[in-house]
């Protein structure tokens, strides 16, 4: 009989509204859970500085973990002006990319390693559903504005340095989601909520809103490796 054993999670950039929700998720089930920041503060789980550019301590804390889960990358919740956009872009590009260079320093990785990407790779298309099988990419549909290009520019390099580092003894996943609707502050409906109580509320668009039938709970993937931890 298998014996389940609690798993070491790692999640870099955990600090907002998606890594809020992850580490809510594992550590109920009793898994032991370090957060990255750039701030750290009070919490249920481990918090550990870093700033998401130059290797330091916190690489130790990758050593025998099971998980590892990049969340890091500037909110895009402002304006596209050139500082917002390189921020945007750097601040992506830069963390995926002192992670892979500090696999380089440990003996024992994590055996999995998820990493924040988005849907918005995709070209933008109400005709069908894209999925990482038969989805077709985007950033070249015909007067796009150059927002909608820049974004999957964002998207496309990101995915580029996250599979370009060398980690023969992980298996990664590129996460490409959207928008996360959940309750929680910082959240989709924590921002429309401003905006319905100053008069603002409506349909968005057409009112069409084409979204996955299970709930953020079902959406959170349990993570079990190997045979000692099914």
């Amino acid at each position: 009989m298998s014996t389940v054993r609690p798993l070491r999670v790692v999640i870099a950039g955990g600090s907002g509204q998606v890594g809020n929700i992850f580490a809510r998720h594992f550590h109920a089930k009793g898994d032991s859970v370090v957060v990255l920041s750039r701030t750290t503060f009070s919490s249920p789980w481990r918090m550990v500085a870093w700033d998401g550019v130059n290797l330091r301590s916190w690489v130790r804390e990758l050593e025998e973990a099971d998980v590892l889960i990049n969340l890091s990358g500037r909110s895009v919740n402002c304006r596209y002006n050139s500082a917002n956009r390189r921020e945007i872009m750097e601040s992506r590009t830069q963390s995926t990319r002192v992670l892979g260079e500090a696999f380089n320093r440990l003996a024992d990785p994590p055996r999995l390693w998820m990493n924040a990407s988005t849907a918005t790779i995709y070209r933008h298309a109400l005709d069908r559903a894209m999925d990482e099988i038969t989805g077709e990419l985007g950033g070249n549909e015909p007067n796009a504005p150059s927002s909608w290009r820049f974004s999957i520019d964002v998207a496309k390099r990101w995915e580029e340095t996250f599979f370009a580092a060398s980690t023969p003894k992980t298996h990664k996943i590129a996460l490409r989601s959207a928008m996360t609707m959940s309750p929680d502050h910082g959240g989709i409906f924590d921002v429309l909520l401003h905006l319905v109580r100053f008069g603002l509320g409506g349909a968005v668009g057409a009112g069409f809103m084409g979204t996955n039938s299970k709930s953020r709970g079902g959406i959170l993937i349990r993570t079990r490796l190997g045979p000692e931890t099914p």
